[in-house]
């Protein structure tokens, strides 16, 4: 595996809950609570969830769109240098911009409708001071085409497109800066099945010629096979496992894990076997449980789980970086995977 460029330690982002007639704060919601892992250089990296688990919020921080609380988002750029991008001001940021790019959910809202696609996708290396006036129509006409759109095209409006077009779109403007980390966040979730396939060979052909690192944040978690060299997967706001994406889908070591491989839909329904299903709801992320979040809802919890803190452990002591889980019961479960 190549050169580690993204070390999030320790990130935490909580939103604060005010209440009465002084707007006080009464309390917060823990969305993104202790979270850690790394990006390698030219490996998608897949971060999922259930809905509302902290995964947008993540990737939200990571480029800075949200402030974090706590933590450190150490990122390495091409020419070495080291930023922590949790503590830096957005003018220290601003050099590092065109490295980071992002791919959002909701193709619809993220492009602007008073913009033309060149505007659109031309703007982020005008503001980057990456192209000249001159090259922009050059720019928007290559990746325009290697995106799989026609460049005649560029003269239009967002409206004019699907949403499949309208996300291959966005993905060019992304491209647009020669990123070197992308986040994409739910990119594919909106799409129709067929539309998701063509995306996401796009972002692979995409990664292999420009050799582009993706954090790939998804609930589809065939989706994420596809597409992911390693996985994280997430619970409440905390990551539960981390590990290569083949041995994560064989062998699981957290129960969680183990009831979302559960849940994924199969094309030929065995009726012989039961489909597992999650007892109980999500805990408040304001007031998250004691001990393992996941222990009320776990079907292998004990009493020592309602007090163990939810520290990544390695499943091979001899490997700490390699299969991680924050379940204290790995070594004695066997989970099913798929």
């Amino acid at each position: 595996m190549s050169g580690q460029i993204l070390k999030v330690t320790g990130l935490k982002k909580y939103f604060p809950i005010r209440k009465g007639f002084f707007n006080q704060v009464v309390g917060s919601v823990k969305a993104v609570n202790d979270v850690d892992f790394e990006v390698y250089e030219g490996e998608t990296l897949g971060l999922v969830g259930e809905s509302g688990c902290g995964k947008s919020t993540t990737g939200n921080c990571i480029v800075r769109l949200l402030d974090p609380t706590e933590g450190s988002i150490l990122y390495t750029a091409r020419d070495g240098s080291t930023i922590d991008l949790a503590k830096a001001t957005q003018r220290e940021i601003k050099p590092y911009r065109k490295e980071i790019q992002m791919v959002f959910q909701d193709p619809y809202s993220s492009l602007n409708p008073r913009m033309t696609v060149k505007d659109v996708i031309a703007e982020p290396a005008r503001l980057c001071g990456t192209v000249s006036k001159g090259d922009e129509q050059e720019l928007v006409t290559r990746l325009m085409t290697r995106v799989g759109l026609r460049p005649e095209y560029m003269v239009r409006y967002p409206h004019a497109f699907s949403g499949g077009q309208r996300q291959r779109i966005g993905i060019a403007r992304a491209l647009s800066v020669n990123p070197r980390l992308m986040v994409c966040d739910e990119s594919v979730s909106s799409l129709d099945v067929s539309v998701q396939a063509q995306v996401l060979s796009l972002l692979e052909e995409l990664q292999s010629e420009f050799n582009i690192s993706y954090l790939f944040i998804a609930h589809d978690l065939s989706a994420v096979k596809h597409i992911s060299d390693r996985i994280v997967v997430m619970y409440v706001g905390k990551v539960v496992e981390i590990c290569e994406t083949e041995e994560l889908y064989a062998q699981p070591k957290h129960p969680y894990t183990e009831a979302l491989l559960g849940s994924v839909p199969k094309l030929i329904a065995d009726k012989s076997v039961r489909k597992s299903t999650l007892e109980g709801e999500v805990p408040d992320p304001s007031r998250p449980p004691e001990g393992c979040f996941f222990h009320p809802r776990c079907k292998y919890a004990t009493e020592e789980c309602k007090k163990a803190s939810m520290k990544l452990l390695p499943v091979d002591p001899n490997n700490p970086t390699g299969h991680r889980t924050a379940c204290i019961r790995h070594a004695q479960l066997h989970l099913k995977g798929v």
